[in-house]
This record gives structure tokens, sequence and C-alpha cells, in this order.
């Protein structure tokens, strides 16, 4: 019989590993791993952030040492007063993240939105988010040593 004190726990995956390897970013769901939940979550985003912006989208940034992305949004009620404004920026938001989070694999991002994006349809705004997402992704921020 062996014994169990005996065992390295070592040679198992932790349950971050573990995760990190079921997660399939080619795959067309959203779930929680994909979002930033707490406040420290959020906390760690702002902390070291790097800022992208156009008219439409403010997008914090950081490295995230994962093997995918997460997202957090931050749609205040003071740039969009009805909530079914908010609740359509986030969906849009939410729609084109899920698109294309394997472009953003290794990133947590904080989104913001602006004022009087109510006004703007949403074709204009999801060009917009992915002008954002290709401008992310040639700064090259997980390769110039920010990650920490």
């Amino acid at each position: 019989m062996q014994n169990l004190d005996a065992i390295d726990d070592s040679s198992e995956p932790s349950a971050l590993e573990h995760l990190e390897n079921t997660i399939d970013l080619s795959s067309n769901t959203f779930s929680k791993q994909f979002h930033l939940l707490t406040p420290a979550d959020f906390k760690f985003v702002f902390a070291k952030a790097n800022k992208f912006a156009n008219h439409h989208w403010t997008f914090i940034v950081r490295p995230n040492n994962r093997t995918y992305p997460r997202i957090g949004l931050t749609i205040a009620k003071k740039q969009l007063i009805r909530a079914v404004w908010r609740n359509r920026v986030k969906r849009l938001a939410r729609e084109v993240f899920r698109q294309h989070k394997q472009e953003l694999s290794g990133y947590d991002i904080v989104v913001l939105g602006r004022r009087d994006m109510q006004n703007i349809d949403n074709t204009t705004l999801t060009k917009s988010f992915k002008h954002l997402i290709r401008k992310i992704n040639n700064s090259k921020l997980k390769n110039s040593g920010k990650i920490k």
C-alpha cells in the first residue's frame, strides 16, 4: 500500500493551470472566466494601465499573464443616462470582444464608454471597437516586458 503523504503534489497542475488548459478561445462562448469580476481585478488593471482611446471608446489595458483575455465594462450613467442605452453599448462590447477574444488573449481590458454613444449606430461602434483591438495588438504590450 502506498503512503499518501509521500506523494509529491507538485506534478499536479494548479487550479489556475487546469482552468487555463480547459478554456477554448476558438469557441463562441462568453463565460465568466472572460469577465473581470471583483474590485481587485479592476484595481489590478488600473494599477499599471495603458490607455487606448478613440471617439467612441476608451480601453484601459494591462497584460494579465494568462492565456485568455478578460473584460470589464464600466459604462457610466453620467455618460449614457438611460439604462437602455447603457445595456445596448455593453451588449455590443461583449459581442465584439467575444468574436475577437483570440486576438486579445493575455490582456485584461476595462472598457469605458463615451458621451453621446446612444446616437451612434452599431456598425460604427463595432468598427471603432475593432480599431482599438488593432491598436492593442500593434502596441506589443505583452512583449515589452511590462508584465508584472
